[in-house]
């Protein structure tokens, strides 16, 4: 089976998720989601990019920003013969920034043009420019027009799964498979095998 992957945020093609695809025998292009930039645009343009070049996929799976990602991707290629699988999918992102920072600190971002984040085991803070922020205001909910799984934990911390539910319940070809487990979904990799055979009879 061939699929990409697209990676979170703050996490790499090293990630774990896809060495563990690549154990269960799939061929996996694991995806340099910062190679155009931090921006969901510029992550989109990577998805965008492997579907044109790399193509035909039999699914398209993308983890948390990555997933995003995955889904603006493929509403841009609305004619296009895609299945994706969603892992945590930070859909409504553009708030999510904002209840993090409070209105405090997404006014001193907008007004500093920059705002320094330090991610989970990083030695070096990453600046992001407002430029960040207003791409997510245009890119958080994209139109999702092929079968689509999403796999959300309930336990997760950093993505509501209200937000996946949202989506599952505005498009009639996304289904919701929820699992009990937290943002990075290390627990229920396993449940990744039904779900492409699922999304691929779709």
């Amino acid at each position: 089976m061939k699929v990409t992957f697209a990676h979170g945020l703050w996490s790499s093609t090293d990630s774990s998720k896809a060495e563990w695809m690549r154990a269960q025998g799939w061929d996996v292009l694991t995806l340099d989601m910062r190679k155009y930039g931090w921006d969901q645009a510029a992550q989109t343009r990577v998805v965008l990019e492997a579907i044109d070049e790399h193509g035909p996929f039999d699914v398209l799976i993308g983890s948390s920003f990555g997933g995003l990602a995955t889904a603006n991707a493929a509403a841009q290629r609305p004619d296009a013969n895609l299945r994706l699988v969603l892992l945590a999918p930070a859909f409504g992102y553009d708030d999510l920034v904002a209840k993090t920072l409070g209105d405090a600190g997404m006014k001193a971002w907008e007004e500093n043009g920059e705002h320094a984040f330090h991610p989970p085991g990083w030695e070096e803070p990453v600046v992001m420019p407002w430029s960040f922020v207003e791409v997510a205001r245009t890119h958080s909910w994209p139109d999702v027009h092929h079968p689509t799984i999403i796999l959300h934990g309930s336990a997760d911390d950093v993505v509501p799964l209200a937000n996946s539910d949202q989506m599952a319940s505005n498009y009639p070809h996304v289904s919701l498979h929820i699992v009990n487990d937290g943002h990075r979904l290390h627990e229920s990799l396993g449940e990744l095998i039904s779900i492409t055979r699922r999304v691929m009879g779709a």
